[in-house]
């Protein structure tokens, strides 16, 4: 009998913890058409219809292709500011032949995720 209340008990406070500590790590996901290929880090992406989500405790944003259901992750530098984003934004750069996505502004996280490229990509100039 005890040990059904305790596994009573421990269920019930997984399902409780775990969809808020879920959602807090995933939050503010934008949602946005991309008209042309892109590359994140040495990964093509198809233009399409993206979901941007940011987990902020492992500093990672995740890109999922709505079209082929393909998510990719990167690391991210969250860039604080005086200047908090007023909008959802990408920023690309050409790099090359490359179309390069570079940062992700967050109106709801009210900062800009910079994506941390390897060395096949220059890194935009900090202001």
């Amino acid at each position: 009998m005890r040990e059904i209340l305790l596994f009573g008990v421990v269920t019930a406070c997984i399902l409780l913890i775990v969809p808020v500590a879920f959602s807090q790590m995933l939050s503010g996901t934008i949602t946005t058409t991309v008209d042309a290929a892109f590359m994140v880090g040495n990964i093509q992406m198809p233009a399409g219809e993206y979901s941007f989500s940011f987990d902020s405790s492992t500093s990672r944003v995740y890109i999922h292709n709505k079209n082929t259901s393909e998510t990719v992750s990167v690391f991210t530098r969250d860039i604080v500011d005086k200047s908090v984003p007023t909008e959802n934004k990408l920023v690309f750069r050409q790099d090359g032949k490359q179309r390069v996505l570079h940062q992700v502004w967050s109106e709801h996280a009210g900062h800009v995720h910079d994506i941390v490229h390897g060395t096949e990509v220059r890194e935009l100039a900090q202001k």
